[in-house]
C-alpha cells in the first residue's frame, strides 16, 4: 500500500510540473473549480501543520506556481487595470487592513479566526480572479467556460433529484447522504453539502444554458430547453427562497435581454403576474416551505433576521465609519444581546453569523467597507453592460457580458439572506466569471482602462488550446 501511495504521490509530482511548465491557465481554473466545488474538504482532508489540505488547496497552488511561470516566459496576457480592478483590489485591501487592525487571530468555537476567513472568503478568489484576467482570453477559452457550468449544472441537478427521492446509489460523493456532515440535509444540497452553493451554482448553470441555446437550433435548442428545465427542478429543491429569488430575477433578466422585444415584454410580464399571484395566494406555503424545518421552526428563522439587524443597527452606530473589525462580529454580537429595550428575541441569534453579507461588511468594516464592496460589484456590473451593449464585439465576448450580469443578479438576492462570505465556492465562482469579465472588458475596451501593465516579451498566439500542449 505505501508503495502504492507513493507512486501516486511521485506521477502526481510528475503531471503537476509538466502542467505548470506547458498546460493552460483556463483549463486549470475549470479544473480547481469543479474539484473545489465537488471534492472539497468533506471529500478529502489532511493536516500539515496546523493547516488543512485539501484537493483544491493543492490545485490552487498549482495554479499559482503555473501562471507564475507562464507570466515568466512570456505566454500570459497583461491587461491594463480598470476601474473594476481598481475597485476590487481596493476592497480587499481595505478587508486586509480591517483584519489585522483588529484581534486577526481571535478563536470562536466553531468559526475561523478573522485571518483565515480572509484568506479563504476573499484573498484565495482574488488569487483565481487575476490569474484567468491575465491568462489569454479567447472564444475558445470563453466558450468553454460556458459549456463547463453547463455540464456541472447537469450533474448537480441530477444529484439533487436523487437527494430528494433518497436514491443514495445514484449520489456521488457519498459525503453527500451523511446527515452528519454539512447542512440543510433533507433539502438539495449537492457536494458542497449547502443548499445556497447548490442553488447558486444551478442558478450560473441556467444562464450558461439559456445563452447557449442562442448559438443553436432546432433539436439543439429543444435539448437545451430541456436541460434549462432539469436545472430548474434542481434549484426547487434547495427549499431555499433566495435561492428561488435569484434565479428568477437572472433568468427575467437574460431573457428579456435576448428574446426579441415583444415576446420578452409578454414573457416577462406573464411571469411577473403568475409570481405576484402565486406569493399573494400561497404566502403561508412559502414562508413555510423548508424540508426538515417545522413551520415553527421557519418562521422563527424568518423573525431572526429582524433580531439581526437590530444588534446590527447598534454595533454600527458604534463604530459607524471603521467597524468593529473584520471577522469580529462572531465575538462581539453576544455584548448586545442583552438589550431589554426591545421586545424582539435577541438571543435567538446568539452563535449564529450574520445572515446579511452587505450588512456585516458594514458592521465590521464599517461604510468604507460597504462602499467599497457596492463599487466593487458596480464596476463588475457596468463592465458587464459594456460588454453586452456594444453591438460591434463578438457574440462570444458580448454572450458573457450578459452572463455575468445574470449571475450578479443571482448573487446579489443570496448576498442579502445569506452569509456568502463564508461560502469559498461561490465567491471561487463569482471572482472567476468577474475575473474573465474584467479581462474581456481590458482586451476590448482599452480606452476605458485606468493603469497600463507592461506587456509580455513574446506575443501571446490568437488562440490557445484549453488542453495541455503537446
Amino acid at each position: 500500500m505505501d508503495f502504492l501511495i507513493a507512486l501516486v504521490v511521485v506521477a502526481a509530482l510528475v503531471w503537476g510540473a509538466v502542467y505548470m511548465v506547458r498546460g493552460s491557465l483556463m483549463a486549470g481554473c475549470l479544473a480547481f473549480v469543479a474539484v473545489n466545488a465537488c471534492l472539497g474538504f468533506f471529500f478529502f482532508h489532511t493536516r500539515v501543520g496546523p493547516v488543512e489540505l485539501t484537493l483544491d488547496r493543492v490545485i490552487l497552488l498549482l495554479l499559482a506556481g503555473a501562471y507564475a511561470i507562464h507570466r515568466l516566459v512570456g505566454r500570459t496576457d497583461p491587461k491594463p487595470l480598470g476601474m473594476a480592478d481598481v475597485a476590487t483590489l481596493a476592497f480587499l485591501g481595505w478587508l486586509t487592513v480591517r483584519t489585522f487592525t483588529a484581534d486577526w487571530g481571535l478563536s470562536v468555537p466553531g468559526q475561523p479566526s478573522p485571518a483565515w476567513h480572509l484568506v479563504v472568503g476573499y484573498l484565495s478568489p482574488l488569487v483565481l480572479y487575476w490569474i484567468v484576467r491575465q491568462s489569454p482570453l479567447t472564444e475558445r477559452n470563453v466558450r468553454w467556460v460556458q459549456l463547463f457550468f453547463v455540464g456541472l449544472g447537469v450533474y448537480l441537478a441530477l444529484t439533487a433529484i436523487a437527494e430528494v427521492t433518497h436514491q443514495w446509489w445514484a449520489v456521488f460523493p457519498k459525503h453527500i447522504a451523511d446527515p452528519t456532515v454539512g447542512l440543510h440535509f433533507g433539502r438539495a444540497r449537492g457536494p458542497m453539502v449547502q443548499s445556497i452553493v447548490l442553488g447558486f451554482t444551478l442558478g450560473i448553470s441556467l444562464i450558461s444554458t439559456w445563452i447557449l441555446r442562442e448559438r443553436l437550433t432546432g433539436r439543439g435548442r429543444i435539448a437545451m430547453l430541456a436541460l434549462a428545465a432539469l436545472m430548474l427542478v434542481g434549484i426547487f429543491f434547495t427549499y431555499t427562497r433566495c435561492v428561488w429569488i435569484g434565479a428568477g430575477l437572472a433568468m427575467l433578466l437574460v431573457m428579456g435581454l435576448t428574446l426579441p422585444r415583444r415576446l420578452s415584454l409578454l414573457l416577462v410580464g406573464g411571469l411577473l403576474s403568475v409570481s405576484l399571484v402565486v406569493a399573494t395566494l400561497e404566502w403561508d406555503t412559502l414562508m413555510n416551505l423548508d424540508a426538515g424545518r417545522s413551520a415553527a421552526e421557519t418562521r422563527d428563522s424568518t423573525y431572526m433576521r429582524a433580531s439581526f439587524a437590530y444588534v446590527s443597527w447598534q454595533m454600527f452606530q458604534d463604530h459607524p465609519l471603521f467597524g468593529i473589525g473584520f471577522g469580529q462580529y462572531p465575538h462581539e454580537h453576544p455584548l448586545y444581546l442583552s438589550d431589554r429595550s426591545t421586545d424582539l428575541r435577541l438571543e435567538g441569534i446568539r452563535g449564529q453569523l450574520l445572515h446579511n453579507l452587505p450588512l456585516s461588511i458594514l458592521v465590521e468594516t464599517g461604510l468604507i467597507g460597504l462602499v467599497l464592496m457596492l463599487a466593487m460589484l458596480g464596476a463588475w456590473s457596468r463592465d458587464a453592460w459594456r460588454l453586452w451593449n456594444d453591438r460591434g464585439l463578438p457574440d462570444w465576448v458580448r454572450m458573457h457580458g450578459l452572463l455575468m450580469l445574470g449571475v450578479v443578479a443571482v448573487y446579489i438576492p443570496n448576498a442579502l439572506f445569506q452569509p456568502l462570505g463564508h461560502m469559498n465556492p461561490v465567491h471561487m465562482m463569482f471572482f472567476l466569471l468577474s475575473g474573465i469579465g474584467s479581462g474581456l472588458a481590458a482586451r476590448f475596451h482599452p480606452a476605458k482602462s485606468l493603469l497600463p501593465i507592461r506587456a509580455n516579451r513574446s506575443p501571446v498566439p490568437a488562440e490557445s488550446s484549453l488542453v495541455i500542449s503537446k
